[in-house]
């Protein structure tokens, strides 16, 4: 039986911990955010489908680091190494290709940045076999079987490979698998489920991909990349069959791991009826659009076991949200925030400063709004244009990007994008000066104490305030500490 392993690489450096996925932008957390790898999950629920022996490497919850994957990974012996590959730790993700090729395994690479890149992957990194492009499931299915029978690559649609020659050939897209129900369960049992956490909502938590695709048209979302723009849900009863079966492996806590959980109001009132007449008890979290969230909704969600709702506010200014095509007012965010807390569920507000437009006007509108909106938790980020996105393009026709190096592109850290009235670093002074301002405030502290629910959240909380304040105070240089 051939044996593929699915990677999540080690990090640049001990001591820091990166988010990577498939279908995201990745970045390193402050935040000790420890990420699950569920997409890799799903597509070794796929191969195993296909009589292939199946296996999963989080480096990043394992704390295995470089030395330590080398010798694991000569162990394993496997056939096929898959790894995820994310911009701002490019380099560093494709040292696994260099690994598995000491094996004699073949290599293949997923994610956004492959995805967008394809073609200049294949170009720079001599290892890298295979890049599947968008949605993998279906493709990495499909190309697997036709290598193992010398078939002809030229026919599997969805991927990037090199022929013998050199040539590096980029194939037609793959249409979207139209019934997601179709799909198997994620092998969640092959993942360190113990060693997640998100902070505040607690360890013992894994995602439930609820949907795929947003039908909005962010201008730096990443999302489209993978699943174009086309949204796809699976039914209520499918998602249900996934939440009994991870309450049976321990699972306390869960992530609905959508673009838009909210999208299709009656879908959601149907999963919340399954959850509450079944006596189920869990705890679980979404992201949502303000614009899709109303008062008949939400008590459904909080009946069910929804404790927190993370919400894309990105900006103040009606001016940056309309330049960001984010389609939603500020009146509708402020209005989304206050009857989610009236139906007595916490708020995650999502902001980005750097979206065309800002300048320090519009800095002032989204701190004083973030600051007038009742949250428990507050992200500030920079506005990252990944490759693919038409945040991108539009940043790269108009010379405004600053840098070609996407060890860079990580919107924790590093601005990569100036405009004529708001330079980069003008971007990067104006994140830390909203999270000063917003949590140097007593209202903002009392909120996040409300969150505390354990002595594992109380040292979660003082290890990602004292990395904020560091990185405030103490680094000097804005770019991404992980290089």
């Amino acid at each position: 039986m051939k044996k593929i392993i699915f990677i999540n690489p080690p990090t640049p450096q001990k001591g820091i911990i990166i988010i990577r996925d498939l279908d995201r932008s990745g970045r390193q957390t402050r935040e000790k955010i420890i990420w699950p790898q569920a997409n890799l999950a799903y597509l070794a629920a796929v191969m195993k489908k296909d009589g292939f022996d199946v296996g999963i490497i989080d480096c990043i919850a394992d704390k295995i680091y470089w030395g330590k994957f080398e010798k694991l990974l000569v162990k394993e012996k496997a056939d096929y190494i898959l790894s995820n590959v994310i911009s701002s730790t490019l380099t560093n993700d494709m040292k696994v290709f260099d690994v598995a090729k000491k094996i004699g395994a073949k290599t293949i690479a997923v994610g956004s940045h492959v995805s967008a890149l394809s073609g200049e992957s294949l170009k720079n990194f001599r290892n890298l076999d295979y890049v599947v492009i968008g949605e993998a499931e279906e493709t990495l299915s499909e190309l697997v079987k036709t290598i193992e029978v010398n078939g002809d690559l030229s026919a599997v649609k969805g991927i990037a490979y090199r022929k013998e020659n050199g040539e590096i050939i980029v194939n037609e897209k793959r249409p979207l698998i139209e019934n997601l129900d179709s799909l198997p369960i994620p092998l969640h049992e092959l993942l360190p489920l113990k060693k997640y956490n998100l902070p505040f909502i607690g360890k013992n938590f894994t995602f439930i991909m609820e949907s795929r695709g947003c039908p909005f048209r962010c201008i730096f979302c990443r999302s489209p990349i993978a699943w174009n723009r086309i949204f796809r849900q699976r039914s209520a009863e499918s998602i249900f069959e996934e939440i009994k079966y991870l309450k049976k492996l321990g699972v306390k806590n869960i992530l609905f791991h959508s673009d838009t959980f909210t999208v299709d109001k009656k879908e959601v009132i149907k999963l919340c009826k399954l959850i509450i007449d079944s006596g189920l008890k869990i705890k679980w979290i979404c992201n949502s659009r303000v614009d899709t969230i109303d008062e008949e909704v939400l008590p459904w969600m909080k009946r069910a076991g929804c404790y927190m709702i993370a919400y894309g506010i990105e900006s103040g200014s009606q001016k940056v949200l309309n330049n960001a095509n984010k389609g939603i007012t500020v009146e509708q965010i402020k209005r989304a925030v206050q009857i989610t807390n009236n139906a007595g569920i916490k708020v995650w507000g999502y902001f980005v400063m750097g979206l065309p437009g800002e300048n320090k006007d519009t800095v002032e509108e989204t701190i004083k709004l973030a600051k007038g909106l009742d949250m428990a938790l507050t992200n500030f980020a920079v506005a990252a244009p990944y490759p693919g996105t038409d945040f991108f393009k539009l940043v790269s026709d108009q010379g405004w990007l600053t840098s070609s190096n996407w060890e860079e592109f990580d919107q924790n850290y590093s601005a990569i994008v100036s405009y004529p009235d708001f330079s980069s670093e003008d971007i990067v002074k104006s994140m830390k000066r909203a999270y000063k301002e917003y949590y140097f405030r007593p209202k903002a502290v009392w909120n996040l104490l409300k969150v505390v629910r354990s002595l594992n959240d109380l040292r979660v909380l003082t290890d990602t305030a004292f990395a904020h304040l560091k990185w405030m105070f103490f680094k000097k240089k804005s770019t991404n500490p992980t290089k």
